[in-house]
């Protein structure tokens, strides 16, 4: 099951990137995760209402878990995220496609 967010006010996120622009971690309504993986991006064509803004989004779906749920694990590198295969064993983890779209990052959908 997913929920869709689309680029709305409500879904806003912090996100802090390496020097390449892919995803280290992000913040998302008082919480910040920790990305474990990096799945796979794309670049999308932006909405045919948005194009005045922009012509297109960077998307990457990734694997995160809550930071705090790293804390406790022993994890403590937030720097570069691991680019393999999900850590399916990590609790309170997910799978979120996350955009950067005229310089503003949003959630687009979380998935169970």
């Amino acid at each position: 099951m997913s929920r869709n967010y689309g680029a709305s006010s409500k879904s806003l996120a912090y996100v802090n990137t390496d020097t390449d622009g892919a995803p280290n971690w992000f913040s998302w309504r008082g919480r910040r995760y920790v990305v474990l993986a990096i799945l796979f991006s794309w670049l999308e064509a932006a909405p045919w209402w948005r194009t005045r803004q922009t012509r297109e989004w960077q998307v990457w779906r990734i694997e995160a878990a809550d930071q705090a749920t790293q804390n406790n694990s022993g994890a403590s590198d937030m720097g570069t995220p691991n680019s393999g295969a999900c850590d399916t064993d990590t609790p309170n983890s997910g799978v979120y496609d996350i955009a950067n779209s005229d310089q503003r990052w949003f959630i687009r959908r979380v998935m169970d």
